[in-house]
């Protein structure tokens, strides 16, 4: 009996056990409070992916993490996702912690990391929600990239100056962050390090650093040509100084206090992502000396109403203003020569956009999802509308495509369902994919002679066309789903005089309920 208790002691008391790289591991406790023993001389395994640690099915009820003298290197992943960790002892013996070592350990509330480790790698407390203080020693010479992301608990950090790199993104959305000082070691600042820290009202930095500096709690190059990083809890508009020329990539993400910027002529670039989130601000003047707006300039800038583009401004970039939900109006001068990928998706307020004669194609998804636009005017410059441009335009009403476009792409005016007409010109050679999927205002359509490849579902779930001009006189090869099919039987097809007898023995084109002869006004 008193054999049997003491059995019964000791499978309750330890759980699970195993090997990890050089050490072991072994599992004790109950059942929601076990404890996690990592034990030997060496380094444990690291773990990525689908390649999980092997106590990761007892993730949610291991409470405490005990690294015992010895073990030399804490594995990427280790504790990946150990919701339940509360705390973790790290003893001096360890050198090296991981990639995403304590990732979404999102009961963690404070960690001492032992002055024999001389960087936090990526990921290392990424999501460490309840983490409230961190002590980094001051053999640590590198933060790396989204070290302490997201660890929104973080109220204070002091970064020792043996610091010499912060890599991007390394405190990013720590948003109980309120002042960071940043030491005269430093060389060193990545991308977005504190981009989405929306307590954050003062970064300062050391006098003696001789690459960075700040004024007014901003962030900027040491002689103030570059603004890097504007704290995400200040409130209200701001002026960015004469002697600024680059707005840094991520400098203003997610300033949500941000209400008006005032940039001077001496910029010439923003930077990617530079006022991304910047959900309050509503006015913002950019000057004729910026040349580039660059990708998610202002993504998602939802109060922003109009926005002037100087003459200056060569290129607009991918998703630069995206999701601005406010803006109604743009104005484009012809000095602009790319509009790229999804410039203006989503931006569901914009009823008028002017397009100048500068720009040659219409980029994918330029205007997606734009339903307020009723109504836009391509220049003869256009050669191509790419993929998906005005996907979602419901608002569209009319579109006029000038001869110098040969290829409208796949689902150009998808779900452009008001839409009542639309002029295909007779440079056209390609009608991709979808491309006028789901047009319901659409009664009649009229493909021009130089049209050589329609797409699959051109033109289907067009349910109110009644007839279709096919200016062709060699039938096109198409596939049964081009046209809608549970409507082609009652559909008009007109074609060209000598071509009646081919379009009807044609496949698919011989299924149109009626096909005759085109007059002379339709040619």
């Amino acid at each position: 009996m008193l054999l049997l208790s003491g059995v019964m002691l000791c499978t309750s008391c330890k759980k699970d056990s195993g090997i990890t790289g050089d050490c072991t591991w072994t599992l004790t406790g109950s059942s929601g409070d076990y404890t996690l023993t990592i034990a030997g001389k060496g380094a444990m395994e690291n773990y990525s992916g689908d390649d999980k640690s092997p106590w990761y099915r007892y993730r949610d009820d291991i409470k405490t993490a005990v690294i015992q003298d010895g073990v030399t290197t804490v594995g990427n992943g280790a504790f990946t996702d150990c919701g339940g960790l509360i705390s973790v002892s790290i003893p001096n013996s360890v050198t090296t912690i991981g990639n995403d070592a304590f990732d979404r350990c999102y009961g963690l509330t404070s960690v001492i990391i032992p002055n024999s480790v001389t960087a936090i790698n990526d990921g290392t407390f990424y999501e460490c929600h309840s983490l409230t203080s961190v002590t980094i020693p001051n053999s640590v010479t590198i933060i790396n990239g989204n070290a302490f992301a997201g660890c929104s608990s973080l109220t204070s950090v002091t970064i020792p100056d043996s610091v010499t790199i912060i890599d991007a993104c390394a405190f990013r959305d720590c948003s109980g962050l309120t002042s960071v000082t940043i030491p005269h070691s430093v060389t060193t600042i990545g991308d977005g390090v504190l981009g989405g820290c929306t307590g954050l009202t003062s970064i300062r930095v050391d006098t003696a650093n001789t690459q960075y500096s700040s004024e007014n709690g901003v962030l900027f190059d040491k002689n103030k040509t570059a603004l890097l990083s504007y704290p995400g809890g200040k409130t209200g508009g701001y002026i960015i100084p004469h002697s600024v020329t680059t707005i840094g990539d991520k400098a203003f993400e997610s300033c949500r206090g941000l209400t008006s910027v005032s940039i001077p002529n001496s910029v010439t670039t923003i930077g990617e992502r530079a006022f991304e989130h910047c959900s309050r601000l509503t006015t913002v003047d950019i000057p004729n000396s910026v040349t580039a707006i660059d990708e998610l300039a202002f993504y998602e800038c939802r109060s922003l109403t109009s926005i002037s583009i100087p003459n200056s401004v060569r290129t607009i970039g991918k998703g630069a203003f995206a999701y601005c939900g406010g803006l109604t109006s743009v104005s484009i001068l012809n000095s602009v020569t790319s509009i790229d990928d999804e410039a203006f998706s989503s931006c569901g307020s914009l009823t008028s956009v002017s397009i100048p004669n500068s720009i040659t194609a219409i980029s994918k998804r330029a205007f997606w999802n734009c339903p307020g636009l009723t109504s836009v005017t391509i220049p003869n410059s256009v050669t191509t509308i790419g993929e998906s441009a005005f996907f979602l335009c419901a608002g569209l009403t009319s579109v006029t495509i000038p001869n110098s476009v040969t290829s409208i792409g796949r689902e150009a005016f998808w779900g452009c369902r008001g839409l009542t007409s639309v002029s295909i010109p007779n440079s056209v050679r390609t009608i991709g994919e979808k491309a006028f999927f789901e047009c319901t205002g659409l009664t009649s359509v009229t493909i021009p002679k130089s049209v050589k490849t329609i797409g699959d579902e051109a033109f289907n779930s067009c349910s109110n066309l009644t007839s279709v001009t096919n200016l062709n006189p060699t039938p096109q090869n198409i596939k049964s789903s081009v046209f809608p099919d549970i409507y082609i039987s009652v559909l008009t097809l007109k074609v060209p005089a000598g071509a009646v007898d081919a379009y009807k023995a044609a496949p698919v084109w011989r299924r149109f309920g009626k096909i005759t002869a085109v007059s002379g006004k339709d040619e």
